[in-house]
């Protein structure tokens, strides 16, 4: 009777055991309704390779179980384009190599679009307002295919033109989000199986503000484990750049204000907890899997961002920015 009454006994314990690790791996959480940051670390994650001035417009995706990072480059006279070589810890990226492309792909967005296994990476200034690469290694910086157009359009009362793209799906559409500097973001769709393809000429204009407001970095994510996107936007404020973020429960749907002010924003110097940057600017929110749906874990969030050292005096081309990451705190 006691072997019966053990295994018993064992049974129930494996039947706590497996509903306590169900109940962790089970965990959610909901975005807040306030952000608090800690900069991790209070300092540049890395410095610009011999010859450039700048590293800014990150896009990071998982691959492997290592960071990959794309971004834009300035060398003091021109933008180019680059990416870091893989690395595991974020400590490590100061030390990964910094490898250029020999075309220029500015404020890339880089994703695995799964529904056709292919890399897209998607960017601004070629030939159409919006362009876009694939490929089937994308730690290769130059094994990149032709461009392609992605966004034919034009936008009216803009000095840049259409701005800044990201690309998100859910299980029916593909959707093209993006700024023009000018207080206002808009949106383009097409069906999934379209995709990889050309969202068309037309847009439509679906959050409008003041310039500084809403002005460019558009970013949205999927919340995991919520009926929710989640967006942010890159305004200007007096002490540096900030992010305001907006919130829906569909890509096609309408956008309502999360965070707002300067003060209390989704992300600034008011919150981030930054002391070598008064710039919290255009970046990614570290994403759960590198696929189209752009996924979030609000139980762990860190934005990836450019920061500059205050005061620096130079030209907006020109200014020293550096990749720094913040972690949510909770």
């Amino acid at each position: 009777m006691r072997l019966i009454k053990t295994d018993i006994n064992l049974v129930s314990a494996g039947i706590v055991l497996l509903a306590s690790v169900t109940g962790v791996v089970a965990q959610t959480c909901a975005l807040p309704s306030t952000y608090k940051w800690a900069a991790t670390p209070n300092s540049p994650l890395a410095t610009p390779k011999s010859g450039w001035v700048s590293l800014k417009d990150f896009t990071h995706v998982p691959y492997n179980g290592q960071h990959l990072v794309y971004g834009s480059n300035h060398d003091a006279s021109n933008y180019g384009s680059m990416n870091f070589g893989l690395f595991t810890n974020w400590s490590s990226m100061a030390s990964t190599s910094q490898n250029s492309m020999t075309s220029a792909t500015v404020a890339p967005t880089l994703f695995h679009f799964a529904p056709k296994n292919i890399w897209v990476l998607a960017y601004q200034w070629g030939a159409t307002a919006f362009s876009y690469k694939t490929s089937s290694d994308p730690t290769n910086a130059n094994g990149w295919s032709s461009a392609q157009p992605l966004f034919s359009g034009t936008i009216s009362g803009s000095s840049t033109g259409a701005i800044d793209q990201t690309v998100i799906g859910d299980s029916t559409n593909m959707y093209l989000f993006f700024a023009g500097d000018n207080g206002k973001i808009y949106r383009a769709s097409m069906p999934i199986g379209n995709f990889p393809g050309n969202f068309g000429t037309a847009s439509t204009v679906i959050l409008t503000d003041s310039t500084n407001a809403l002005f460019e970095a558009v970013q949205v994510y999927t919340v995991q484990g919520q009926n929710q996107y989640l967006m942010i936007v890159e305004a200007i404020g007096s002490n540096g750049r900030f992010f305001r973020s907006f919130t829906a429960t569909s890509l096609g749907g309408t956008w309502t204000k999360q965070t707002t002010s300067e003060s209390a924003p989704f992300a600034g110097k008011a919150n981030s907890g930054a002391t070598w940057t008064n710039d919290i600017s255009h970046g990614d929110l570290i994403r759960s899997n590198p696929d189209q749906t752009f996924t979030i874990d609000p139980c762990n969030l860190q934005l990836l961002f450019q920061g500059q050292t205050p005061g620096n005096g130079a030209s907006y081309d020109k200014q020293p920015y550096r990749p720094g990451l913040l972690t949510l705190q909770r």
